[in-house]
């Protein structure tokens, strides 16, 4: 199965492609309705500041863990090569 994101506009319950040719004949999809008419909400330093410290957080040991797997994950990698090469 795959997964197509496609622009649409809905026109009293008529779903529309808002590029020619981009919905198939005939399938099954999923529709999420995005509100135009919400504010966007825009957040100062402050506030994003507010928000950051009362998100919840690792604990140290998994913290240092999740640090360790990708220390391991860089190491694993090829060396890159220089573009000229």
């Amino acid at each position: 199965m795959s997964y197509r994101t496609v622009e649409v506009e809905l026109d009293n319950g008529r779903v529309r492609a808002r590029e020619p040719e981009a919905l198939p004949a005939k399938a099954r999809a999923l529709l999420t309705v995005l509100d135009s008419s919400a504010a966007a909400t825009a957040l100062t330093c402050g506030e994003l500041a507010e928000r950051w410290a009362g998100l919840e957080k690792l604990p140290t040991e998994e913290a240092n863990a999740f640090a360790d797997d990708i220390e391991r994950a860089r190491a694993s990698l090829p060396s890159l090569k220089p573009a000229w090469d």
